[in-house]
């Protein structure tokens, strides 16, 4: 039986997308699941993808979806720039998760009203169709660079948390709101290190090589957002806790055969990354398995009986450094290496 019955994932044929309709199917958590995104091309190699990893499972397979002995998978082209397209979305959905956005810092300097649209308006129009349609819970994806931010990209996804925290305003009687804030999620789309596994590429250009990040696996990521769905009551942020590196490590461990220039920080570019800012710290709880920041507006019962954490700070500088072994058996461990040679 599952869990939940209708999900809709915006961004849905992205690394985190792909990698969550992936769990769901073999873990049975939902029983219908909505893709919604605006690349058609990307919708079609997932479902071609689908129908081949799941062929013993398949009772139909449509066009615009896949039908398992066990879930349903729908896709729908939309763009979340589009109210009207997300309202007929959701109709009979009871979970959303958002996970659309303009994430390239660079792009989202050079392109800021795009960046502004999508990230922010789309964050807007979400929640509303959301609290329209009855949806019970919905979980978006943040972003450390959300804590503190310096360049656009942070400050849309820091106004993401904003609007979504700040919706129990309009929507407490239909809707819950909850953000999962986490870091580099390890050999994504377009990542570095999915270029550095890319054995033809033996030249790069790194920006800072003392520069330190936060490291995540998408099966980690998708975990945090289990707990969220799962453990959430109401307008919390929930946050891992997670080991950084150096950017020159990441070079050494996984290519030390490269070429490597160093061009100097990028705009926008921090040298560490914040995870969580000083100025939350003393909203900021030890859920065991997370950090949970609360809002200051509105109350929820996860964090009752806690005291706040007593971190002077959370940073990629302060936290513990992933070794070699580590780092290394997050990379051959992830799923993500598989899905970049097939759909992503």
């Amino acid at each position: 039986m599952a869990e939940i019955e209708n999900v809709l994932i915006t961004g849905g044929t992205g690394t985190f997308g792909t990698s969550y309709i992936i769990n769901a199917i073999e873990n049975n958590w939902h029983k219908r699941i909505i893709v919604f995104s605006r690349d058609e091309f990307k919708q079609v190699k997932l479902a071609r993808f689908l129908k081949s990893r799941y062929l013993d499972k398949i009772i139909s397979a449509k066009d615009f979806s896949v039908e398992l002995d066990n879930c349903e998978i729908r896709f729908f082209i939309g763009d979340v720039q589009n109210y009207s397209r997300l309202e007929l979305a959701m109709k009979d959905v009871d979970l959303v998760l958002h996970a659309a956005a303009l994430k390239h810092v660079p792009i989202c300097e050079y392109n800021p009203e795009q960046a502004v649209y999508v990230n922010i308006v789309g964050a807007l129009n979400v929640a509303k169709a959301a609290a329209v349609n009855g949806v019970k819970r919905v979980v978006a994806l943040s972003t450390d660079k959300a804590a503190d931010p310096i360049n656009l990209y942070g400050a849309t996804k820091l106004c993401l948390e904003k609007v979504f925290l700040g919706s129990r305003s309009y929507y407490h009687d239909t809707t819950s709101f909850h953000i999962v804030r986490y870091g580099n999620v390890i050999a994504s789309r377009g990542s570095i290190i999915e270029n550095l596994c890319d054995k033809n590429n033996t030249k790069f250009f790194l920006t800072d090589p003392i520069m330190t990040r936060f490291w995540i696996t998408i099966e980690e990521a998708i975990e945090l957002t289990r707990f969220a769905i799962k453990n959430g009551t109401s307008n919390e942020i929930f946050i891992p806790k997670m080991k950084s590196l150096e950017m020159k490590n990441v070079f050494r461990y996984i290519r030390p055969d490269v070429e490597v220039k160093i061009i100097g920080r990028r705009s926008g570019e921090k040298k560490h990354e914040t995870m969580i800012s000083n100025n939350d710290m003393f909203k900021t709880y030890d859920l065991g398995y997370c950090y949970g920041v609360s809002s200051e507006i509105y109350h929820s019962n996860i964090f009752d009986g806690k005291d706040p954490i007593s971190l002077k700070e959370y940073t990629s500088f302060s936290v513990e450094r992933l070794t070699k072994e580590e780092f290394l058996k997050k990379i051959n461990g992830t799923m993500v290496k598989e899905l970049n040679d097939t759909i992503l």
